[in-house]
């Protein structure tokens, strides 16, 4: 793990939350915990630190592979959304449609599910503290993003959805649902 942290560090350094002042790698370490506090085991909380960076930064999978081991690389992997130019909110919700497939399929690492949802759970805590600081105005929320609230609650609606489907803590599982509500109101 302190392998997975000084890369995470190095290759998340000055990036700050979406909209926010907040160091980005603080994303990181609550997805990490959240791994390990759900029963993970430390390469999947290593996975947790590492999640985003095939994603969001330049760092080659070669030096994560040779960094982290293949193991903890195969979590990252089936946690990245795929690359696209397409900014457009159909391209995004192309994407989005692609990681819930991915998501969903059976050959997929199984050990990434509970990275993945730790992942998402943090992204919607932080989701309900925003709705709550704009108090509960759909124009202000996901201001920036490439996606705005019609296609926000499609997506967050297919992840709960999706996670039902999946072998991960059934307590993480309402927690992630119970925070959607909290932000997008009862079934959609």
């Amino acid at each position: 793990m302190e392998r997975a942290f000084a890369l995470a560090n190095h290759w998340h350094m000055n990036l700050v939350r979406k909209n926010t002042k907040i160091p980005y790698i603080s994303h990181l370490m609550a997805v990490s915990a959240l791994v390990l506090e759900n029963g993970g085991s430390f390469d999947q909380a290593s996975a947790g630190l590492l999640h985003d960076i095939l994603e969001d930064t330049k760092c080659p999978e070669e030096l994560l592979r040779a960094t982290v081991g293949n193991t903890v690389t195969e979590i990252v992997k089936a946690c990245t959304h795929e690359p696209s130019e397409d900014k457009t909110p159909e391209g995004w919700k192309k994407r989005k449609q692609h990681y819930l497939d991915h998501l969903l399929d059976p050959k997929r690492e199984s050990k990434a599910n509970l990275v993945a949802l730790c992942d998402k759970v943090h992204n919607i805590e932080c989701t309900v503290r925003d709705w709550h600081a704009s108090r509960h105005d759909q124009s202000k929320m996901f201001v920036g993003f490439n996606a705005g609230w019609d296609l926000q609650l499609w997506w967050y609606n297919s992840l709960a959805d999706a996670f039902d489907q999946l072998v991960v803590p059934a307590d993480l599982r309402t927690r992630f649902r119970t925070a959607v509500i909290s932000v997008f109101g009862g079934t959609q």
